[in-house]
């Protein structure tokens, strides 16, 4: 679904004078807090080079949804400030500089490495473009318009709509999380 289809979806739901502007300022956050609750695990493969530490990474990967590193057999924990960690290997992560630094460096050349994450919302949706789709996987997209319906009741005081769409794409968030975490639901 696209943003416009979303559009027409909540306002069938719950008919409304919001502007389209809010309507996709709703949009955005919603877009970005489906991946707060779903986890959709992705995987990058690493080519560690002997005694290099310091790698530059996807813009997709951020420090709080990196849950593992490993290079060749070994597995790095990520690098806590304060928090000292004797003969453990650590990494850090820049969100700004996207660069993954490696402690101790790897200490061969091809060796196979691994950084697995979660995925994160990468499209900022604005009125000028309603063509843009959510960056949910397709099956999740009629949540977005019952999220987008539950604002929009708020919006016109209707209190009962609103808690009852919450509900609904909550319910449907969360059914996905269990299913990207292998405990699928049916």
């Amino acid at each position: 679904m696209d943003l416009q289809s979303i559009i027409n979806e909540a306002d069938l739901l719950v008919p409304n004078e919001v502007p389209l502007a809010d309507k996709i300022v709703v949009l955005n956050a919603l877009n970005q807090d489906f991946f707060n609750v779903v986890k959709i695990p992705r995987v990058l493969p690493l080519t560690p080079i002997k005694d290099e530490s310091a790698y530059t990474i996807s813009t997709e990967v951020r420090l709080k949804n990196i849950d593992l590193v490993m290079v060749g057999i070994i597995k790095y924990h990520e690098l806590i400030p304060g928090i000292t960690n004797p003969l453990q290997n650590t990494y850090t992560f820049d969100d700004s500089t996207h660069i993954l630094t490696l402690r101790p460096a790897p200490y061969s050349s091809g060796l196979q490495g691994v950084l697995r994450y979660s995925r994160i919302a990468t499209t900022a949706f604005t009125s000028s473009v309603l063509t843009a789709v959510p960056d949910a996987p397709e099956e999740y997209h009629y949540s977005y318009y019952i999220g987008l319906a539950s604002f929009l009741a708020n919006a016109m005081d209707d209190a009962g709509k609103s808690t009852m769409y919450e509900t609904q794409y909550k319910a449907a968030w969360n059914k996905a999380a269990q299913n990207y975490t292998g405990s699928a639901v049916t």
